[in-house]
């Protein structure tokens, strides 16, 4: 801060309000060594209709999977997923599976990366009569994810709704996500449903706000 004030002859008020405005503006962050640094921006894009593109493949399995790929990255990006385990459907799972609240579902949960940041938070509910037995009640799928999984069950995924907002964390998100102070997350609850309109999957995931591209190029209907 010293450096500052000599370098540019302000009063260490003046230095300190700059510093709080850039903190606030999510420019730099306080690191205990050296101090104040400018915030790398490791960017995760989400894409929207791209994201799902049936498997072509010479097999009924791979022809039958439907790929629901992570989009690009400026740096690598990987999941750890945490165990899966059979939970009470929370309401707002409970109100898009159609199922009373409290109705035991499968849950899988993962934390994204893209590099060494933690940027996404996401938590899977399906029922359980479509997964019991399934790899979805592994912690690896395998190739295409859950989606391969339930398509090669015999499901037929049609249609998929996803609903975003942005909000402010609370304390267990931040922590989890690395969040500087003052940074905002998107929330996106995607719910997955078959050719019959059944609700086959609601995922509800918590973005950090400053590393997410939401990129969705789709045809305008006639």
């Amino acid at each position: 801060m010293r450096t500052l004030q000599r370098r540019y002859g302000v009063a260490r008020g003046t230095v300190q309000k700059a510093i709080d405005a850039l903190q606030r503006e999510g420019v730099i962050q306080f690191v205990p060594s050296p101090g104040f640094v400018v915030r790398g921006r490791a960017r995760s894009a989400r894409y929207g209709v791209e994201r799902h593109v049936r498997g072509q493949g010479p097999e009924p399995e791979a022809r039958a999977t439907l790929l629901a790929g992570p989009g690009t990255h400026s740096h690598a990006a990987r999941q750890a997923v945490r165990e899966p385990a059979e939970v009470p459907a929370p309401e707002p799972v409970a109100e898009r599976l159609n199922v009373p609240p409290g109705t035991p579902v499968w849950l899988r949960s993962g934390t994204g990366y893209v590099g060494n940041r933690p940027t996404r938070l996401a938590d899977s509910y399906h029922p359980l009569d479509l997964v019991a037995g399934t790899a979805i009640q592994q912690e690896d799928t395998g190739p295409g994810g859950s989606f391969a999984v339930l398509e090669s069950a015999g499901l037929r995924l049609a249609e998929v709704r996803e609903e975003v907002c942005a909000r402010m964390p609370c304390r267990r998100e931040s922590i989890a996500l690395a969040l500087p102070t003052g940074t905002p997350v998107m929330e996106l609850v995607r719910t997955v449903f078959d050719d019959t309109g059944r609700a086959v999957e609601v995922m509800i995931a918590v973005l950090a706000g400053d590393t997410t591209v939401f990129d969705y190029r789709f045809p305008i209907p006639d």
